[in-house]
């Protein structure tokens, strides 16, 4: 997106500026994330796991520049909290994206993975991360608030045992792939321990909590920590970013539908 704001000098540059404070058409809250989770994975059966290990910015350049979304890092940001990364609410917003990197855990943020059931971004890059990153369990989440909620959620892990959901919170068609009783059992974690967590399989498909089964995947019992244990006090690097044309091209699509 920031290609569409680099105008020229004088009234165009103010132009551009101007048009970077574009309200988006979703409501505040709208997100889409990414965690990646490597070995040694959550002992399901064991002591409940130990606070992450710090940020590490320099991986989390790493990452970012590797995203399929984006084609070059114009900008690094002070890091902050992951509890103080705000949601997009204007044009400007769409050009930054968000990389924890705690110890052998990775999570992303990033408005350009958002979805509307017309863009396939998420279930794209959780391909590539995949072919990259073949021992990672991996979990994807989207949420987009257009007065009725739009909702994506994959588990993809190593071996090729996965579960896929997507659909509207108001309608009964949604779309499923994978199997999610495969999930639980290749990350130890039985029915009623992953019910208790918020991951209810006795409920029917339109109304189980799917982002609960990614969090159990790459975080494990006792639920984890919504975006892994104690998250709201981790640090992440903040990335402004200019991105592809895939990438803004669905920018533009799911967060003003055009």
């Amino acid at each position: 997106m920031s290609e569409m704001r680099d105008e020229g000098p004088g009234g165009d540059s103010e132009k551009g500026a101007k048009k970077g404070t574009d309200e988006v058409v979703p409501k505040y809250g709208s997100r889409a994330v990414l965690t990646l989770r490597f070995p040694p994975f959550p002992d399901p059966d064991g002591p409940e796991e130990q606070a992450l290990v710090p940020h590490d910015p320099v991986r989390a350049r790493q990452v970012v520049e590797e995203l399929g979304t984006v084609e070059e890092v114009l900008e690094q940001l002070p890091v902050r909290l992951v509890a103080d990364m705000p949601d997009p609410e204007v044009r400007a917003d769409l050009d930054l994206v968000a990389v924890g990197c705690w110890g052998n855990a990775v999570h992303i943020i990033d408005p350009a993975l958002g979805g509307d059931l017309l863009t396939y971004a998420m279930a794209e890059e959780v391909r590539r991360q995949r072919e990259r990153h073949p021992d990672a369990r991996i979990a994807g989440s989207v949420e987009m608030d257009y007065g009725n909620s739009y909702l994506l959620d994959v588990v993809d892990l190593p071996g090729g045992v996965e579960s896929y959901a997507e659909g509207w919170d108001c309608d009964d068609e949604w779309e499923f792939a994978g199997d999610p009783e495969e999930v639980l059992r290749s990350i130890g974690v039985d029915r009623e321990a992953a019910a208790e967590a918020g991951f209810d399989l006795d409920e029917e498909p339109c109304d189980r909590v799917w982002s609960d089964l990614g969090i159990l995947a790459v975080w494990g019992l006792p639920g984890g920590l919504g975006v892994g244990p104690g998250a709201g006090g981790q640090q992440v690097s903040v990335f402004r970013v200019r991105r592809t044309s895939g990438a803004a091209f669905d920018l533009e699509e799911v967060w003003f539908g055009r």
